[in-house]
């Protein structure tokens, strides 16, 4: 099952104000505790990130309007940061790292359409996921056609601690497992592979399912998928959560 990003028309009056049409993209936090939503402004290709806390429904701003549309994020909330894709046009992307005061700091840009090195065939679409407790981020990609190459950094620093690259013959796509390692799995979910730092790539059985990708996603551990009806957020029970292995 894959994560829902749920696209309304809304426009946003301040922090706390009603939110009645625009485009917009939740995920739990981490924890459970709280859930962040990408604001798509209405009119220009810019986006913000507010958090509204479940229990006392107050909302507040975690940026002002960034640039550009954007795609996946992830709110780490017990490691204090969001991952946040923009999609900058022409199949050009960037990841930022944001703190919870709004600061950012640049992961990785890719190169646009003309500047890549090959198709969709045999490589892994760009993507940097944090690991499930916050402490690690792998930069995933393909830097040349039939091979994938995960870039594992230090959430804090942003150091790369260790590289692991594989040689492939189809298109792939990456989770973490919940112990901490990346599995690597192709497309009809036939062949998986456990990436870990400091040893060599193995073969295992392709997981159950592979949604959600980490802790943070549009459903939490405890199984609930976050909604927005009008204005309000509501959650109900998912048939799967991160961890189905």
């Amino acid at each position: 099952m894959k994560i829902i990003q749920y696209l309304l028309v809304i426009s946003l009056i301040g922090c706390t104000g009603n939110i009645t049409k625009s485009s917009q993209s939740l995920v739990w936090a981490d924890d459970g505790s709280e859930v962040a939503m990408i604001i798509s402004h209405p009119k220009k290709d810019l986006h913000k990130i507010i958090v509204q806390n479940l229990t006392t429904d107050t909302r507040r701003d975690i940026t002002e309007w960034r640039d550009y549309k954007s795609g996946q994020f992830f709110y780490m909330k017990q490691a204090g940061y969001f991952i946040v894709e923009s999609l900058i046009g022409n199949g050009a992307r960037r990841f930022d790292k944001i703190d919870e005061n709004g600061n950012e700091i640049l992961i990785i840009e890719t190169p646009n359409d003309e500047n890549k090195t090959c198709d969709n065939e045999n490589q892994v679409n760009h993507t940097v996921i944090p690991s499930p407790d916050g402490l690690q981020l792998a930069n995933i990609y393909s830097p040349e056609c039939g091979t994938v190459t995960i870039e594992f950094l230090y959430a804090n620093t942003l150091n790369v601690f260790d590289t692991q690259t594989m040689n492939i013959d189809e298109p792939m796509r990456a989770k973490w497992h919940s112990d901490n390692h990346i599995i690597l799995v192709n497309l009809d979910n036939s062949k998986a592979w456990k990436v870990k730092p400091i040893e060599l790539p193995s073969p295992i059985f392709p997981p159950k399912c592979f949604f959600p990708v980490t802790t943070s996603s549009g459903i939490s551990l405890d199984g609930e998928q976050v909604l927005l009806d009008g204005d309000k957020l509501i959650t109900k029970p998912a048939d799967v959560k991160f961890g189905c292995q």
